[in-house]
């Protein structure tokens, strides 16, 4: 297959939009962020929610225009076996945290552009994570949440430099503590 059309795409508004591949440090922080989730999803035998993470996935914005993003990371319900559009991938309404890794390439994209998005569309919590150097280790991270106005507000904003060990910490809708060092595994 030709690199052109090998490379990864989103829908917006029914254009394809070319997103170029990640670097190996932007899917290392990628993976532990979604394995640290995953470890701290509650056991269901308790009553607690059916609740999946993944990335790099195909998430439905919208049908019509048809309208698809990629996260980097996703938090969302578990889905039935019985819906009968889109599957087993996840909507935007099944959607509880997004997370978008910045990259040279996608500074506007998910800074701006994404974060508007997520918040029209009712995305509970969206994370962004930004890279030393924009691929080195991580060095902030900013949680918003979705306030009652349907923009995001400023949750917390983690910086290497002043968190002490403390990259991620989150409550809902799940306990979860992760640290720079978990977050950093496998970066060059």
């Amino acid at each position: 297959m030709p690199e052109d059309v090998s490379r990864r795409v989103e829908i917006k508004d029914g254009f394809v939009v070319v997103c170029e591949s990640p670097s190996p440090n932007h899917n290392a922080i990628a993976d532990n962020i979604k394995t640290a989730l995953r470890e701290a999803l509650p056991d269901r035998s308790t009553g607690a929610p059916c609740l999946r993470i993944n990335g790099d996935i195909d998430l439905l914005v919208s049908e019509v225009p048809f309208h698809y993003k990629r996260p980097d990371a996703i938090v969302y319900r578990c889905i039935t076996e019985d819906r009968p559009r889109w599957k087993r991938k996840p909507t935007i309404a099944d959607t509880l945290i997004v997370v978008e890794i910045v990259s040279p390439g996608t500074v506007t994209a998910d800074l701006i552009d994404k974060r508007a998005e997520y918040a029209r569309f009712g995305v509970p919590q969206y994370w962004i994570v930004r890279m030393a150097n924009d691929d080195g280790p991580a060095v902030m991270i900013e949680m918003l949440r979705l306030a009652s106005d349907g923009a995001y507000t400023t949750h917390r904003v983690a910086h290497r430099a002043d968190s002490f060990d403390t990259a991620i910490e989150m409550i809902d809708p799940f306990k979860v503590t992760i640290t720079w060092d978990r977050l950093d595994e496998g970066v060059d």
